[in-house]
């Protein structure tokens, strides 16, 4: 038995900075990741599962199964003050109390390459908090991915790398999922450095990482500091990853990701000044710098215009920053503040972090930088693609 901190699950990235025009902001920045090897995404697509296979195929596919069948399984049967691993009727139960820790169990057998099978059904709980957790390519406690699915047909992605949380995948609606206490089959398959997701037989989502090569895998639960959870996980079954056999779905016909481009800096000069992000009207609760940061790349990337989000922590104080980074031809990356549209030149960690139009107090001296790959309002924001 194993607990991770709900950070991983927690979707903290709560940033609560004032407006430009104070001196001294009062953002709360929550470190969530750090700069990281790269993660891509891939666009959805469809599959359809291969034709039944013959018995001598299955035995030379399979690498692990397990059906629950008795308590004789080699997975944890337990109980202590916040857990319990139970089986029965040939299901795994796991039921946590109120938490902010997520409980799980990992098997004893590793792989690079394969295809993970497991039926997950939310037992109790509250539906949008609460929910199940698969990993692989566990390592350690410190280097593995998991998913986790809500009973509202919520999903997300989240890596432990060095012991350091991303998310790879925001908070999502899946129309594949089945709501409401019934069950999904979930499918990983992971080859390379790719990793693919299917709910009930259909493509859902597919990333593309090379931080972490090989593991095992896991079953868990994920509760919320408001709610415990019960979940039951069954037919259980991990197969070697091969194109050839019947269980390794067919890679799906992928849309191309879209590339961002490079500009001049007459052509980001041209681009805020009719882009109206600096606009909105500051709100410390509903819209505050994290906000004016996402709009503005959001904005960026329509336009197919190459830009990232960038928070900074400054020397002895609880508050940061957050802004955008854009790259241009012609002058490297230029650091752009949305809520006026001036900019920063002196972005290194050890300087003060100063505007070069002198319209604004310097914000405090540079400890950390961190770049984002993709956020949403609910600040909730992954690492960098």
């Amino acid at each position: 038995m194993k607990r991770i901190a709900i950070i991983l699950v927690g979707l903290l990235f709560t940033l609560a900075c004032a407006p430009l025009e104070f001196a001294k902001s009062i953002l709360n920045a929550y470190n969530l990741a750090t700069s990281a090897p790269a993660t891509t995404e891939v666009p959805s697509a469809t599959w359809t599962p291969a034709s039944t296979p013959t018995t001598d195929e299955v035995n030379k596919a399979v690498l692990y199964e397990e059906d629950f069948s008795s308590d004789q399984s080699n997975w944890s049967v337990q109980n202590d003050a916040e857990s319990q691993y139970t089986i029965s009727e040939g299901e795994y139960f796991i039921h946590v109390i109120k938490s902010d820790y997520s409980f799980f169990n990992i098997s004893n057998e590793s792989a690079p390459n394969y295809v993970l099978n497991v039926d997950l059904r939310h037992v109790s709980g509250d539906d949008e908090n609460t929910g199940g957790m698969i990993l692989w390519r566990y390592a350690d406690n410190d280097n593995f991915y998991a998913l986790s699915i809500m009973d509202d047909g919520t999903y997300y992605i989240h890596r432990f790398l060095k012991g350091e949380y991303g998310m790879i995948k925001l908070p999502a609606s899946s129309a594949l999922l089945n709501k409401s206490g019934s069950t999904n089959k979930v499918t990983i398959a992971v080859h390379g450095d790719r990793n693919d997701l299917f709910f009930n037989d259909q493509f859902e989502y597919s990333f593309q990482d090379t931080s972490i090569p090989e593991g095992t895998f896991g079953l868990g639960a994920q509760p919320s500091l408001s709610s415990e959870v019960e979940v039951a996980f069954d037919d259980l079954k991990v197969y070697r990853y091969d194109p050839a056999n019947e269980f390794t779905p067919a890679d799906p016909q992928l849309t191309p990701t879209p590339e961002y481009q490079a500009i001049t800096w007459q052509q980001l000069t041209q681009f805020l000044a009719e882009d109206h992000t600096n606009w909105h009207e500051y709100d410390l609760e509903d819209y505050n710098c994290v906000d004016f940061a996402i709009d503005l790349v959001s904005n960026a990337r329509y336009s197919a215009i190459n830009a990232r989000i960038v928070t900074v922590q400054f020397v002895g104080q609880e508050t940061g920053h957050a802004f955008v980074a854009f790259e241009t031809t012609d002058r490297g990356t230029v650091f752009v503040e949305p809520q006026g549209d001036n900019t920063y030149s002196n972005v290194e960690i050890g300087n003060d972090l100063c505007d070069d139009w002198g319209d604004f107090e310097c914000m405090g001296t540079i400890e950390s930088i961190q770049y984002f790959g993709e956020c949403d309002h609910a600040q909730n924001c992954t690492v960098l693609p």
